[in-house]
């Protein structure tokens, strides 16, 4: 009887969760200006993040455990959305069944660590190695291959840099091309300058391929980002002339950063997929192209002396690209920004009572292990409904193992009653940096 009882209770809650649990919004192009318009609303400031190229090793293979780390922490984190800027799928070789598969089992995930954040794309080459698998992507993720979206105080640029070579001029591969998606007036050259007039305090650009290669900073015989410098170069003018804040890209599979004037250009490949080069970055290497780590000792014997061998690149890899599964959280504060790029299980959430839907009182650990002070507002407890509502505490142990009231306590963000008898309980709790604190959270 009792073996019947909890397999019952287990049946009741898998029932539950999966009938109950709030999807995300995956945003398509279509809809982008209209969803920021409304979601934004009212809004001083806000944060997003930014990772892609998180695909599998080749074809056929699943998507990597690494993704499930990062995704679970930017559930904790609880961004106001977050930007996926492509290869999240093999795509090459894969049959229309095959691709729409890769696409499902990247959807999984949202539907899983971040299931109420909204997400956004940009198709990257994988997504677009045919005319047919391009079609797919626009299926799920909305027509528009180049769009853009005001959100906040901030302006949004979408651009495509991997359109199918169908409908490329022969030369051309990766780069920033007056092409037609067909949901356009003008060609995305001609778009792109006329948008880029929109005034804002903050203007950001996703894209695919990065402006600045770390693999092949001189373009050469096969370069790994724009095709051709002066293509590069016309869209990089563009850009700095304008000012933007940032430009966000992947396609590489390192962590790179640049400047312009005071334009930031971010390579934010270190999704999950392989990775491309020696853990620490080169050193020494492509001085004035990169940060100068002039002070850093260099000995090939080490992290093999700033070298890496794939299967389409021999070169040493510039000071500061490093290969590290990374994604970046982008926080706009009225006129300021603040770019901080995280690493998987940054942050832990343990449950040690309840969230169980039947508790009365739930509590959890919720850890940070960052050298920075953090504000996760993502920690969810399942509880029993109450009408007369909830209230939270949090509580911290110092070195000498002292159990005192949390410096700032924990807040309730939100309530989401699922059906008569459940709630979840939606809470953000700052967290000192290298520190835990117990949340706990009782119906009233």
């Amino acid at each position: 009887m009792k073996r019947n009882f909890k397999i019952l209770v287990i049946l009741s809650l898998a029932v539950l969760l999966l009938s109950t649990t709030v999807f995300a919004s995956i945003i398509k192009t279509d809809e982008a200006a209209q969803w920021a318009k409304e979601a934004s609303q009212g809004k001083t400031s806000f944060s997003f993040i930014v990772f892609g190229d998180d695909r599998g090793t080749s074809p056929g293979r699943k998507l990597p455990s690494v993704l499930d780390s990062m995704m679970r922490d930017m559930g904790y984190i609880h961004p106001d959305f977050i930007l996926n800027t492509g290869d999240f799928m093999v795509g090459y070789t894969d049959t229309k069944e095959d691709a729409k598969q890769e696409i499902q089992a990247f959807i999984k995930k949202i539907y899983t660590y971040t299931p109420d954040i909204d997400f956004i794309f940009v198709p990257g080459n994988h997504e677009a190695p045919s005319v047919e698998v391009e079609q797919l992507f626009t299926e799920y993720f909305g027509k528009k291959l180049y769009y853009d979206f005001t959100y906040g105080n901030s302006h949004f640029v979408m651009v495509d840099t991997t359109f199918p070579r169908k409908w490329l001029k022969k030369g051309q591969k990766y780069g920033f091309y007056n092409v037609n998606d067909g949901q356009h007036e003008l060609a995305q050259v001609d778009w792109t300058k006329k948008v880029l007039k929109v005034e804002a305090a903050h203007t950001f650009v996703g894209t695919h391929v990065p402006v600045f290669s770390a693999l092949s900073p001189n373009f050469g015989e096969h370069p790994k980002s724009f095709t051709s410098k002066e293509n590069r170069d016309e869209f990089l003018k563009i850009l700095v002339d304008k000012g933007i804040d940032a430009y966000f890209a992947g396609h590489e599979h390192v962590f790179y950063a640049r400047k312009v004037n005071n334009s930031l250009f971010f390579t934010l490949g270190g999704g999950g997929a392989p990775l491309y080069g020696p853990t620490t970055g080169g050193y020494n290497i492509n001085k004035g192209e990169g940060p100068d780590y002039a002070t850093t000792t260099f000995d090939p014997r080490f992290d093999h002396g700033g070298w890496a061998k794939g299967y389409h690149y021999d070169l040493h890899i510039p000071a500061g690209a490093l290969s590290i599964f990374s994604y970046m959280l982008v926080t706009v504060n009225g006129d300021k920004v603040t770019y901080d790029l995280l690493v998987p299980q940054s942050f832990d959430v343990r449950y040690l009572k309840g969230n169980d839907g039947i508790s009365l009182e739930a509590s959890a650990e919720v850890s940070n292990r960052t050298p920075y002070t953090r504000t996760l507002n993502g920690v969810t407890f399942l509880m029993p409904y109450s009408k007369d509502g909830y209230e939270v505490e949090g509580t911290q142990i110092d070195w000498s193992r002292k159990v005192s009231p949390a410096k700032k306590q924990p807040k309730i963000l939100e309530v989401t009653r699922v059906n008569e008898y459940f709630a979840k309980v939606r809470v953000g709790v700052e967290v000192p940096a290298a520190y835990s604190i117990t949340v706990t959270v009782k119906a009233k």
